[in-house]
């Protein structure tokens, strides 16, 4: 795996100019960021995923949850997991990580409102969930989604038409 993480150290220089560092700089061990931890694995591991190699982004991924970091850092771990979940079709593990994304949110809502000038965003998790449990059969769990949802703030622009398709189930 070692080689698989310098490979997309590599490529993460070559092709981000905003990245202060080198191939020679992840030899020498001398490797000091502006990035926290998971910050820095996270992006490397986005660069994976981009190549489509899914086993070394899902690695560092989780390496990169492993690391000490802000809730708000894990968020954004979490949802580039997603992303790749749904690439693979991992219904269960996509469920998994968004449950994981939603316990989570308010431990990050306020970096979320801090960031969108005072406004919370749409969470994507928190609409996936409702999907997966539309698509098991689950509407309790969904419809129980949409109010956690609303309780927070959160915008949901197709919340009338999911619910009339709930409500019809």
């Amino acid at each position: 795996m070692a080689k698989k993480v310098k490979y997309y150290f590599s490529l993460k220089t070559i092709k981000s100019l905003n990245f202060p560092y080198r191939a020679r700089d992840f030899d020498s061990g001398e490797v000091q960021t502006a990035y926290t931890k998971r910050t820095f694995l996270g992006s490397l591991a986005q660069t994976a995923l981009l190549e489509r190699d899914f086993e070394t982004a899902e690695w560092l991924y989780l390496q990169a949850l492993n690391q000490e970091g802000t809730a708000y850092e894990e968020h954004l771990i979490l949802n580039d997991l997603l992303l790749l979940y749904q690439k693979r079709r991992d219904f269960e593990k996509m469920e998994q990580v968004a449950k994981r994304d939603v316990e989570l949110f308010p431990e990050y809502v306020e970096e979320l409102r801090k960031r969108n000038n005072g406004q919370i965003p749409q969470i994507y998790s928190f609409e996936l969930l409702v999907y997966l449990f539309e698509r098991k059969g689950d509407i309790p769990s969904a419809l129980e989604c949409i109010k956690k949802m609303k309780s927070f703030g959160i915008p949901y622009p197709q919340e009338e038409e999911v619910l009339k398709r709930l409500l019809v189930k």
